[in-house]
């Protein structure tokens, strides 16, 4: 269920990371975080202008603009999927990423749902953060188990 005052609070958030920034609150920067918070699916650039263009409320540029300064601001990430798409995720912190191999859909997984080992010690003390993509089959997707008589 989408909580109304929960997205309130988080997008007064943003927008005082805008102003602290020196930039407006414009009323195509709001429909885009907006936009960004009701659709926690890691939409593409392309989706994104779709949406807020059939709105009227932005023009392709603008979105494009916006959305790099939103990363630059680290308001969103950008994430190439395996695919190699840019998507956009308004979830900033540690997490990796399932996504389906026939819907693209794409899903957060928390650090705590997923283990990486780098067995190369020399390789390991390198690292500074993992990410990861893991390639599935949606339940959606997945074609029906046969059922065993």
């Amino acid at each position: 269920m989408h909580d109304v005052s929960m997205e309130r609070q988080q997008l007064l958030h943003y927008e005082e990371i805008l102003r602290n920034a020196g930039q407006f609150v414009t009323v195509q920067r709001r429909a885009l975080l907006k936009y960004l918070l009701r659709h926690r699916v890691h939409p593409t650039t392309a989706q994104i202008a779709a949406a807020i263009g059939r709105s009227g409320s932005a023009s392709l540029a603008t979105v494009y603009n916006n959305l790099a300064l939103f990363a630059e601001l680290q308001i969103i990430r950008s994430l190439r999927s395996p695919k190699g798409e840019v998507h956009w995720d308004i979830r900033t912190d540690r997490h990796h990423h399932l996504v389906c191999s026939a819907c693209f859909q794409v899903s957060d997984l928390s650090e705590d749902q997923v283990a990486i080992s780098v067995h190369e010690p020399a390789l390991a003390s390198r690292i500074v953060r993992t990410e990861a993509w893991l390639v599935w089959t949606c339940f959606g997707c997945q074609p029906p188990q046969p059922s065993s008589h």
